[in-house]
């Protein structure tokens, strides 16, 4: 990149690196059926009351299980909530708690057991429970594996940002996909793919750098190429970058996150939401992820509702990013901001709602940014504004499971 380089946008499907100094990566809507509460809701005469506590459906161990409700209080009180995530009896979380909220319980094996949430303005308290079920495994327990297959001699160096890339990834989705037979012709995901005409297991990623258009412009593309029949997540997929911009983002070390943040596309961020239906107002100008496990790690970043998404920046970055104006240097918006671009517990719980089995352990401590940091973010923006994101989608084509 060249210019300001601690400004960059960062679109699925095509990467974009502009003369002006910012750097672009694209994707593509469904809302997710409401979950029935499991028990009646609680309430306190002329206090608090909890007008839903409920769980996501049941899912194979180990599971993210999100419990969510909306609770209500007298005017102008403070409500205070205490959660009993794992059944146990006592309280493991207490908070001071938003009208509409939720917090993510891991759970390791196979369970059935009741969670608990109280809600005081204190004085009174409220009481409503809800049923939590984990399933037994559907695979045998295997780790998550993503293969690189150069189609271009790499760098040592950029070799070691792809496989770090890879074993990040690899440790955050806890278990594997089953296994699925991909045959794809070269350069049949509309990049520079190699042919492919094997079993996959758990992902394969074909990554080209060569000569594009020099410094600027078209940087590459990622995504997925092929999706399971039965899952739709993604089993190979495609990375390609311009060498002239990779040099320059390796220089300015952003490489290894622009990498992680692609990767990340490849897997089905933003690239994956439509099909999921996790996605609403796509087109508008406030979409909004609605997967029960993002919002409710985005209540215990202190917000509550569905998540924001990005809604500028055209095709390529709108649609399939966290909001910039909302989480400003998280990894997952479609800026890459200088410092740090922490890939948070927000963006590992998306993936868990697109049906990934995930450790949100393995997040990146993350915070909302202040009003001065987005004031100053956005005052950066503006001075340094970026053109519209030239992208080339890649269309994912369906393949069998093996048995």
């Amino acid at each position: 990149m060249k210019g300001r380089r601690s400004r960059a946008r960062i679109a699925l499907g095509v990467l974009v690196a502009a003369t002006a100094g910012a750097t672009a990566c694209a994707a593509p809507v469904a809302p997710v059926p409401a979950i029935p509460p499991t028990t009646a809701p609680g309430a306190a005469p002329g206090g608090p009351a909890v007008v839903r506590f409920t769980a996501t459906p049941p899912g194979p161990a180990p599971a993210v299980v999100a419990l969510s409700w909306q609770v209500t209080g007298p005017a102008g009180a403070s409500l205070t909530c205490s959660l009993d995530t794992d059944g146990d009896g006592a309280d493991d979380l207490t908070f001071a708690c938003a009208d509409v909220g939720g917090r993510n319980a891991t759970v390791a094996a196979p369970a059935s057991y009741t969670a608990r949430l109280t809600v005081s303005d204190g004085a009174r308290t409220a009481t409503a429970t809800t049923t939590v079920t984990v399933t037994p495994p559907t695979l045998a327990v295997e780790t998550f594996d993503v293969a690189i297959r150069q189609q271009t001699s790499l760098t040592p160096s950029v070799q070691a940002a792809f496989d770090a890339a890879a074993q990040r990834w690899g440790s955050i989705l806890a278990r594997g996909v089953p296994a699925a037979a991909v045959n794809i012709g070269a350069g049949a995901c509309g990049a520079a793919n190699g042919a492919i005409n094997e079993t996959v297991d758990d992902l394969t990623i074909d990554v080209w750098v060569g000569p594009i258009d020099g410094v600027g412009n078209v940087l590459g593309q990622a995504g997925p190429c092929a999706v399971g029949s039965q899952d739709g997540l993604p089993r190979f997929g495609v990375m390609q970058f311009d060498q002239a911009d990779l040099a320059d983002l390796e220089a300015g070390g952003q490489l290894g996150d622009v990498i992680l943040h692609e990767m990340g596309h490849v897997l089905g961020f933003g690239t994956r939401w439509s099909a999921k239906g996790v996605l609403t107002g796509a087109g508008g100008a406030d979409p909004r992820f609605v997967g029960a496990r993002a919002m409710a790690e985005y209540s215990a970043l202190g917000r509550g509702g569905p998540v924001p998404v990005e809604a500028d920046g055209g095709y390529g970055t709108a649609d399939a990013h966290w909001s910039e104006a909302v989480f400003n240097n998280e990894l997952m918006t479609g800026y890459l901001d200088p410092g740090s671009n922490p890939l948070s517990r927000l963006s590992l719980a998306s993936m868990a709602d697109l049906g990934y089995q995930v450790d949100l352990g393995r997040g990146t401590a993350y915070t909302l940014p202040g009003t001065a940091a987005l004031a100053a973010a956005r005052a950066a923006a503006a001075a340094d504004p970026t053109p519209q994101p030239e992208v080339v989608p890649l269309e994912p084509v369906t393949v069998a499971r093996q048995r």
